[in-house]
């Protein structure tokens, strides 16, 4: 199948499917869930209450942001909170279907290589100034800009750049025809951003974000969190949010979160690993609360440093894969609430293998201390592992911590908040790594695996592997595709790149007084859409 030579009404209709399967193949992970899960609450919890608007819906987080601007950051959390400031083109409904964002219709053409946006008018930024075409256009010329080495980039895709054809009409023109083209420009990492803001605030954009989205921007510090509010004038792009404001807060630790929740101190708990796996089946039981439950589109592994000896010996890497117990990690770390994971991609994802089931190095000491022993390693190797400070992640390293000191390895962990982790990991100055993503779409091996990948923490260069790589970002039929899918995921297990670790769920809990609250496909809630009984 050429996609060129597709009409466009078929192309779109394909692009649509795209990420509607991506989003429903994730659905499948409730099978692999269902011993550790009672009910995913996937609709909305409690009565319809579509009347009720005011109030503040205050949130408790065990991350913070590193900065609130698209172009530089992929940490789940900063892209929770930029989904509510910034407005993409077009949004992904809680079933992958594909809705209006800025534009209002879209259309492609010249071989299904361009995707011209109609925009809606009369939307502005929230500094006032025109959401129009040549805002969208530059936007996507500074997150394509090569002097921004943008870490989110690759969420464009294949685009080479976006022009404005008059004040509401936006092309954006990319080098191939490319099917996963809404995973990512429904996201707020795509959206656009206000020029005007951003020449203003220079380097401190991260910390005064300004877009078009449902809430406006009003305050962030370290002991007050961060406060949005409505954006009254959303009404071009759709109805304004029901709530007045949200304040999201900081708690580093899960006692502190929970018992601000419980106290009525904060009304909400969402968010990566905001909600402490230890206190789910009490929060299911609290009369007071609603829990949700929906499967991650996220895994997390135990990344090794290739540049750094002795990692750049696949037998030490094997080692080190043999020496973790999965099922006894997910039992102590996560309180039984997750899943082994098997590849770098998660097995909620279309396109992952269930051949590295077969492949992995499952739990071996013995067999972990020999391969050691045929490296050269002798006994006291000392290596340094940076996690960040979330709860689960800190307790998953001193599961593994545990565990490689039974074949004879010392493991120092240095824990760091999410922000200062990204930055300094991103450098490479550690022998581990305990990595993690969120996201929907196999495609996921570019950013994490290819050599120039924003989020490589392998640091690993393979000429072979970067080929298949970017073979796969164009390969449009799913069986072809596949196969080399296939071939990515046995290179990186048998060659021990990374030890997949686990894939958790997604929790959020919300006060009953909280209507309407639904978790999309990201774990995330949209604010925008609940409410707050009186």
């Amino acid at each position: 199948m050429s996609l060129r030579t597709l009409t466009s009404e078929q192309f779109d209709a394909l692009a649509r499917s795209y990420l509607k399967q991506a989003t429903l193949s994730r659905r499948a992970f409730l099978g692999g869930a269902a011993a550790i899960t009672a009910t995913a609450m996937l609709g909305m919890p409690g009565k319809a209450l579509a009347q009720q608007t005011g109030g503040t819906l205050r949130v408790g987080r065990s991350e913070e942001p590193d900065t609130l601007d698209p172009h530089k950051t992929t940490l789940s959390v900063s892209s929770a909170t930029m989904d509510m400031i910034y407005e993409p083109l077009a949004r992904a409904g809680y079933d992958g279907e594909v809705l209006p964002g800025l534009a209002e219709s879209w259309a492609f053409s010249n071989e299904n290589k361009t995707l011209t946006f109609k925009l809606k008018p009369g939307v502005k930024f929230h500094d006032g100034t025109p959401c129009n075409a040549e805002a969208v256009a530059w936007t996507v010329a500074r997150h394509l800009a090569p002097e921004a080495a943008s870490p989110s980039a690759f969420f464009l895709g294949p685009l080479e750049r976006a022009e404005a054809v008059d004040p509401l009409t936006v092309a954006y023109h990319f080098k191939e025809p490319f099917v996963a083209v809404w995973v990512g420009l429904t996201l707020g990492y795509s959206a656009p951003i206000s020029r005007a803001a951003v020449e203003a605030a220079g380097d401190q954009f991260g910390r005064k974000p300004v877009g078009a989205g449902p809430f406006k921007f009003v305050s962030w510090s370290t002991d007050r969190g961060m406060r949005l509010e409505r954006n009254d004038d959303y009404a071009p792009v759709a109805a304004p949010a029901r709530i007045d404001a949200v304040e999201l807060s900081h708690y580093p630790e899960d006692s502190t979160r929970i018992a601000a929740f419980e106290t009525g101190e904060i009304n909400a708990i969402y968010g990566g690993s905001s909600v402490p796996l230890d206190s789910v089946r009490r929060l299911r039981g609290n009369p007071d609360a609603i829990m949700l439950e929906r499967p991650a589109q996220m895994m997390r592994a135990l990344v090794f440093n290739q540049k750094r000896p002795p990692f750049d010996n696949p037998k030490v890497r094997q080692a080190f894969a043999h020496a973790i117990d999965q099922k006894r990690l997910i039992a102590f770390a996560l309180d039984g609430f997750a899943v082994p994971a098997t590849s770098p991609i998660a097995s909620s994802i279309a396109g992952y293998s269930p051949k590295t089931a077969e492949l992995s190095y499952g739990y071996d000491p013995e067999k972990a201390k020999a391969l050691l022993a045929e490296a050269g390693i002798a006994q006291g190797l000392k290596v340094k592992l940076v996690a960040n400070d979330t709860p689960v992640i800190r307790r998953t390293a001193e599961v593994v911590q545990a565990q490689l000191r039974e074949i004879g390895v010392e493991i120092t962990i240095e824990t760091l908040p999410i922000a200062q982790w990204a930055a300094i990991t991103a450098q490479g100055g550690q022998d581990l790594v305990i990595s993690t993503y969120s996201y929907t779409d196999a495609d996921i091996v570019y950013p994490v695996l290819h050599t120039k990948g924003a989020l490589n923490r392998a640091f690993h260069e393979n000429a072979e592997l970067d080929g298949m790589i970017a073979e796969q970002r164009v390969t449009s039929d799913p069986a072809a595709r596949q196969v080399i899918l296939d071939k990515i995921q046995a290179k990186v297990v048998t060659e021990a790149y990374w030890k997949p670790l686990f894939e958790p769920l997604n929790f959020a809990v919300v006060a009953k007084d909280v209507v309407d609250a639904r978790m999309n496909p990201a774990g995330e809630l949209r604010i925008d859409h609940l409410g707050m009984a009186s």
